[in-house]
């Protein structure tokens, strides 16, 4: 399938300068890059996301994976990661984009699917990220929703329409049921799911792995299993990479080092100084200052 086609076209028309850009639709993000990028550090939020030229590789903890145009990825749940860009030129850009899941309507879905006994059972399902097939249909939900940003009449009627059919589609596809960790009350929802939601709204206080184990309701031996196997990460390892990749975006934003340390949950700004460049090699400063030239 030649799956980039239609969709390079839709994101390059509506796309021109390298980064991310945002679109007149909430959680609707395009992504245009005319030359490889070597890894740098990003936070995935629970999103679907598609490639229409070039390919990613995503690494986190331990783990990673690839995709490419002829697949997308499903992030469903919070994760900081690292990202590298290849086979990009100025002739042939990157071009992708991400749609962000809306647990709302992710959940009416699910309820009105199992109310028709049509949602697919999962097992014992370990993954919080995957890559799957991009199929012909789903492309062309994308090329639309693209389209129906054209007009603020289509804006408004169909990219709804278009967005829960994403949403539907990808509930029946082989890896469907990693979209009910966005929705933690469901019983297919990885048990991981809500410590990290968890982790994610109070990652700026104090957290320790016996407070953490509390709320899972697991001992602390039992959630670092459960935990490592879902993200390739303990809690306090995922609990100090969110941090840093939360500061880093800070410090771009032009926080100073020493406010930015506190609203991320540490204490000693010198602590946080040392941590963040044995994290990203730099110092918090180093990115600030780079942020502001």
């Amino acid at each position: 399938m030649n799956a980039g086609s239609g969709l390079s076209k839709a994101i390059a028309a509506r796309c021109s300068d390298n980064g991310p850009q945002a679109t007149d639709m909430e959680g609707l993000v395009l992504y245009r890059q005319d030359c490889d990028r070597s890894r740098f550090p990003a936070v995935y939020e629970p999103s679907i996301c598609v490639i229409a030229q070039g390919y990613k590789r995503i690494y986190y903890g331990e783990q990673g994976c690839t995709y490419n145009p002829d697949n997308y990825l499903i992030s469903s749940l919070t994760l900081p990661v690292d990202v590298e860009l290849l086979g990009a030129c100025a002739d042939v850009p990157y071009l992708g984009l991400s749609l962000a899941v809306d647990r709302d309507i992710v959940g009416m879905l699910m309820q009105e699917m199992e109310a028709l006994g049509s949602l697919p059972v999962a097992g014992d399902v370990k993954q919080v990220i995957s890559t799957t097939t991009l199929t012909s249909r789903l492309q062309q939900c994308f090329v639309q929703l693209l389209e129906a940003q054209d007009d603020p009449v289509d804006r408004a009627v169909l990219a709804p329409v278009l967005q829960r059919q994403i949403y539907y589609e990808v509930l029946k596809g082989p890896y469907g049921y990693l979209l009910r960790n966005c929705v933690t009350s469901h019983a297919g929802a990885n048990r991981i799911a809500p410590v990290v939601h968890y982790i994610e709204a109070n990652f700026h206080e104090p957290l320790d792995i016996e407070g953490i184990s509390r709320f899972a309701g697991m001992s602390a031996s039992s959630l670092h299993e459960h935990f490592k196997q879902a993200t390739s990460m303990s809690p306090m390892q995922f609990v100090k990479s969110l941090r840093l990749h939360r500061a880093r975006t800070l410090l771009l934003g032009g926080s100073p080092a020493s406010d930015t340390s506190y609203q991320v949950g540490y204490s000693s700004p010198s602590q946080f100084s040392r941590e963040f460049k044995r994290f990203f090699g730099e110092l918090p400063r180093d990115v600030r200052t780079a942020a502001t030239l």
